[in-house]
């Protein structure tokens, strides 16, 4: 069973190299496909100097599109993207493809992750739980780096819509949710990492109205709406107070914590 593994890179080099061995410490046949999009930092320096991931370097209009440039080119099947700031835990690759292999019908395998703050060290776990289409309505609860999902869907939805650029991975949960099978595994398979370079992190007002508009589509009105005006009035300098918060206390204890 093949993997094809998407990582949207942009000036992200100081997280790359953790990134690019995690997907090879992670089992299974694994094709990695790096789409970069025209790094001045040190990103081209390190992935020159590696020779497990195929890459591209060049201008594009941001990480949607890198993903759906780096889907076209993938030739697995099974799929997932991993942003170049995050990393896979040991041996989840192999894990998920057990899972596929022992239920053909599935068609989205998911499961836990960490989170992790910055350089810190210290990782909380956030568990998925069970899918149902009615909790995805509710907000997402995925953790994105830990999904993985068929080259039949593909092939039957497309792609990530290139007009979002924060809540692409939401959306195309909930077009898919309710033609799909979905298995839980839970395990924590990613650990995505929180700091104040990620483009999220620079940009919580625009990706919460995005959002909003996005769920509107699915006739999720009210709730979105008050979530996106609730992180103008307050929610950006909460998020902010949190990080900063939580970052003293990686840096005095770090380790592991459920969640």
């Amino acid at each position: 069973m093949r993997f094809s593994i998407i990582t949207p890179s942009l000036n992200q080099g100081r997280w790359l190299a953790e990134n690019l061995a995690s997907v090879r410490k992670a089992g299974g046949e694994v094709e990695h496909i790096v789409i970069d999009g025209g790094s001045t930092d040190e990103t081209l320096k390190i992935l020159r100097a590696q020779s497990f991931a195929s890459w591209i370097s060049e201008p594009d209009c941001g990480q949607t599109e890198a993903i759906n440039k780096g889907l076209r080119r993938s030739t697995g099947e099974i799929l997932g993207y991993l942003c170049a700031d995050d990393y896979y835990e040991p041996d989840a690759l192999t894990r998920v493809a057990e899972v596929f292999s022992a239920d053909p019908s599935l068609h989205v395998v998911f499961g836990d992750g960490w989170f992790l703050e910055g350089a810190s060290g210290w990782k909380r776990r956030k568990s998925a739980g069970a899918f149902s289409s009615a909790r995805l309505r509710s907000g997402n609860f995925l953790i994105q780096p830990a999904v993985f999902w068929r080259r039949n869907v593909l092939e039957r939805f497309g792609e990530f819509d290139p007009e979002l650029q924060f809540c692409m991975d939401h959306e195309y949960w909930l077009r898919i949710g309710a033609y799909t099978r979905w298995q839980y595994l839970p395990e924590p398979l990613a650990t995505c990492r929180l700091h104040g370079g990620a483009k999220t992190s620079r940009a919580l007002i625009p990706a919460w109205e995005e959002a909003a508009l996005m769920q509107a589509r699915y006739g999720m009105l009210v709730r979105p709406r008050l979530e996106a005006l609730w992180m103008r009035l307050g929610g950006e300098k909460y998020y902010g107070l949190k990080r900063a918060v939580f970052a003293r206390i990686g840096r005095w204890g770090g380790g592991e914590v459920g969640k």
